[in-house]
């Protein structure tokens, strides 16, 4: 069987569990189409999702229910749900020209004119850069240098691009776990330098009789009748 989209060029295709994923470029409007092939003779068209993309599609690949796609001015990852019934979301994209792209596990490896660039995708939402590699320009343009790529693939611990020659990268492997050294202002098990004095306090309530007691009352100064004294 066929499958004709607005009669465009499908510029990529990938297949998972009975649905074909196609990209393709209509004017100015970049457009996922999601193909029913569960009978091969009659594909028919199932849903699509309009793409913010600038310019022309490049490419599209599928891992799960991940659907990873390209176009002259973006990378763009979008969420199917589920694999037997597809609803597609847009989760998030990283601005960069990209002719060719490769996906392994967490990273994807972007072709993007004279560099070869690395996305950590472990966050959907927000790709993020985490390497870059210059390639050797074949030509330069009014904008700056120029390499064409026809395909990037990664096998091997290496990725391969394809352009007008073959570049080969070393894909460097992951690094150790972060040292679990103390930190360096470690609460200290020494006794504390400053411990509380064991002595009395200086101040301590004296038990000593008081040295102002109360007075007994004396007389006023007058005299005493006398026993002697006569009436």
């Amino acid at each position: 069987g066929t499958f004709q989209y607005n009669g465009e060029n499908l510029y990529g295709v990938t297949v998972n569990n009975g649905f074909a994923y196609i990209i393709t470029t209509t004017g100015p409007n970049t457009t996922l189409c999601i193909v029913d092939v569960h009978d091969p003779q009659s594909p028919t068209l199932f849903t699509t999702l309009d793409l913010p993309c600038v310019g022309r599609a490049t490419s599209i690949a599928m891992h799960g229910t991940t659907v990873y796609y390209s176009c002259s001015g973006r990378f763009g990852i979008i969420d199917i749900k589920d694999a037997s019934w597809p609803s597609p979301q847009l989760l998030g994209e990283y601005t960069a020209q990209v002719f060719d792209f490769a996906v392994d596990g967490n990273t994807v490896y972007l072709a993007s004119y004279a560099q070869l660039l690395v996305l950590d995708v472990s966050t959907p939402s927000s790709p993020r850069l985490v390497g870059s590699h210059f390639i050797p320009y074949a030509f330069q343009g009014i904008h700056g240098y120029y390499n064409f790529y026809l395909g990037i693939a990664v096998s091997g611990g290496r990725v391969y691009v394809a352009s007008y020659g073959l570049y080969v990268f070393e894909i460097p492997k992951p690094t150790s776990a972060p040292p679990t050294a103390l930190p360096t202002s470690a609460p200290s098990t020494a006794p504390p330098t400053s411990a509380p004095p064991t002595a009395p306090p200086t101040s301590a309530p004296s038990t000593a009789p008081p040295t102002s007691g109360p007075s007994t009352p004396v007389p006023d100064g007058t005299p005493a009748p006398s026993e002697n004294s006569n009436d």
